[in-house]
């Protein structure tokens, strides 16, 4: 499915059911799209700063001009009276210009996307499509909006001293069924907190204070069905045995039914989404691959145990 582009940067909300390859051509237009806001952001910075500085300084020789002969030591004559009105002319025209391109920058700041977000998308699809059937449509929903956009905060409280908004970003979400008919669900949530105090000095100044803390939830399950999988609900100690991560990141949960299993996990904030080794930060990329194959592997003692048990209870019979 094509990136409706006019509706995407009304709403920097992705949502598709189609299959791999089309789903990382949109993954490869929402990167052209963010690189170049990316170059229109920067170019717009630039004017900012060429036309907000000789405008300032235009406007602040007129002022010392006119400082200067307004206690009439030093009156204007004609020519220079001439350039003073001159050059704040311009003074003002490049001001202008410069606030208006900083009104039409903030404008243009949520086309920025954290590219984090549609590469982490880009890394899973590529590494499931080798597991899934041929043809196969997987469901990829996106939030590509900022995490403390106001609708995402979810309450505002004091913590100790701290004025805290808290907010809730669930802003990935990748189902498909797998090619021996597993059902794979991916879901990632970013938490945020944004603190601020404020405090007034003895001499009657007041100082704000803030800073930002947060982290990202990711989580892994698998739907399967029971029969294949006699006694599933009860291994969650072997799931927990199981699992394997990358270092610092931590395990959070586990959950084992008879149909389904799942775990999640704890990055930290600044975690990376990329198909190369990120040692120093959190890949989220990695961690979710790990996860599937801890999952997978419970699944496959699940099916041994049980066929040994059906073994067992037959030569009994016999």
């Amino acid at each position: 499915m094509a990136v409706n582009i006019t509706r995407f940067h009304n709403v920097f909300l992705y949502q598709s059911h189609a299959t791999v390859p089309e789903l990382l051509q949109d993954m490869e237009v929402l990167g052209h799209l963010d690189a170049r806001a990316e170059e229109q952001l920067g170019a717009m910075k630039k004017g900012i700063w060429l036309t907000g500085v000789p405008g300032g300084v235009l406007i602040g020789l007129c002022w010392g001009l006119w400082a200067s002969s307004a206690d009439g030591t030093t009156p204007l004559s004609g020519e220079e009276a001439q350039f003073a009105n001159w050059a704040l002319a311009v003074g003002l025209l490049l001001l202008g210009a410069s606030l208006s391109l900083f009104i039409w920058r903030s404008r243009l700041r949520p086309r920025d996307l954290d590219n984090r977000r549609y590469d982490l998308a880009r890394v899973l699809l590529k590494r499931l499509h080798v597991d899934l059937a041929p043809d196969a449509s997987v469901r990829l929903k996106l939030d590509l909006r900022q995490p403390d956009v106001q609708d995402k905060r979810v309450k505002q409280e004091l913590v100790g001293w701290w004025d805290t908004q808290f907010f809730v970003d669930p802003w990935f979400t990748l189902e498909g069924r797998l090619a021996d008919g597993t059902f794979l669900k991916i879901h990632m949530v970013e938490r945020l907190q944004k603190r601020e105090r404020s405090k007034t000095s003895a001499s009657g100044k007041t100082r704000t204070k803030t800073k930002t803390k947060g982290f990202a939830r990711l989580e892994v399950s698998l739907r399967v069905k029971a029969d294949r999988h006699p006694g599933l609900g009860a291994l969650k100690a072997q799931a927990t045995a199981a699992t394997r991560l990358p270092r610092r990141v931590e395990l959070e949960r586990v959950r084992v039914a008879a149909d389904r299993l799942s775990l999640r996990a704890r990055l930290a904030q600044d975690w990376v989404a990329r198909e190369g080794r990120a040692l120093e930060k959190d890949d989220a990329s990695r961690t979710a691959t790990m996860m599937l194959l801890s999952l997978y592997q419970v699944l496959h003692y699940a099916r041994r145990r049980g066929k040994w048990q059906a073994a067992r209870r037959q030569r009994r019979s016999v």
